[in-house]
């Protein structure tokens, strides 16, 4: 049906009429919203680290196909407050078969703790890299390893005896051998507080089913590293073990770059 409107515009215009209104559809009833996920926690950066730790020993033991490779890291009391510490100890790509973690009490006057001395075992979780709550110990910071939590009642504990803790961090790890037929292994270092992580002994020995060891050798390697060839204490020492000219691990110039590279050569066989 057309209607004939007379507006003050064009008189006699057309419109067309509007169709019946109709009811808008019922709204259905919101459904009550659920409680929000709870936020993930923020990590934080620690603070400065109040202890300067360094690298008591390092010790390889060849087990033929497997190396075992034991690193002791000294953490003295310092300005430690009480609070837990976690520390991320990287190893690089390919990673270890296994790793295990302990903290090892320390007496007074004692450089190394007892090689039976099982301490006490840490929680650890393996990570792509360093979170940002957790210091940076062994290892390059974007390298893919594990975090060691070492709670406050233990670490409280370790320290009671002499106040200093060795954190042990023990791996297994498959032999490469190199085409003179050493295995080949690199062992990473690291620093604390931009200053590189002091160097003690190093030791290597050999295993059943291993052959004895013939001959060692160990340098810091990096792109600043110090070419000079280390001690190594051999366990047994072979009577032909040939005699270089190195330098004692705690005398070496060392970089925060550096890592530690140990060939090994076994006797020939019977």
């Amino acid at each position: 049906m057309t209607v004939l409107l007379g507006s003050v515009g064009a008189p006699g215009a057309i419109a067309t009429a509007a169709p019946p209104a109709t009811k808008p559809p019922a709204s259905r009833p919101a459904k009550p919203a659920g409680k929000p996920a709870p936020a993930p926690p923020v990590k934080r950066a620690p603070p400065p680290l109040a202890i300067l730790p360094s690298v008591a020993r390092v010790k390889i033991t060849s087990h033929g196909k497997v190396l075992s490779v034991l690193e002791e890291v000294n953490l003295p009391r310092g300005e430690w407050k009480g609070e837990a510490l976690r520390f991320h100890v990287a190893f690089g790509a390919p990673g270890p078969r296994a790793i295990d973690a302990r903290l090892v009490a320390l007496g007074d006057g004692e450089l190394e703790p007892p090689d039976d001395d099982d301490g006490e075992a840490l929680a650890t979780e393996r990570v792509h890299r360093r979170p940002e709550d957790a210091y940076a110990l062994l290892g390059r910071e974007t390298m893919a390893g594990i975090v060691v939590t070492l709670g406050a009642d233990a670490l409280a504990r370790a320290l009671s005896r002499g106040n200093m803790a060795s954190l042990r961090i023990r791996s297994l790890v498959d032999t490469i051998e190199d085409a003179s037929g050493a295995s080949t292994l690199v062992v990473r270092l690291g620093a604390s507080r931009g200053t590189p992580l002091t160097l003690g002994r190093i030791v290597a020995a050999s295993a059943t089913p291993s052959r004895p060891l013939a001959r060692v050798e160990a340098r810091l390697c990096g792109p600043d590293a110090d070419p000079h060839p280390l001690a190594v204490a051999m366990i047994p020492r072979p009577s032909d073990a040939e005699r270089q000219t190195t330098i004692a691990p705690v005398l070496s110039v060392r970089h925060a770059t550096d890592d530690l590279c140990v060939r090994l050569w076994h006797a020939a066989k019977r």
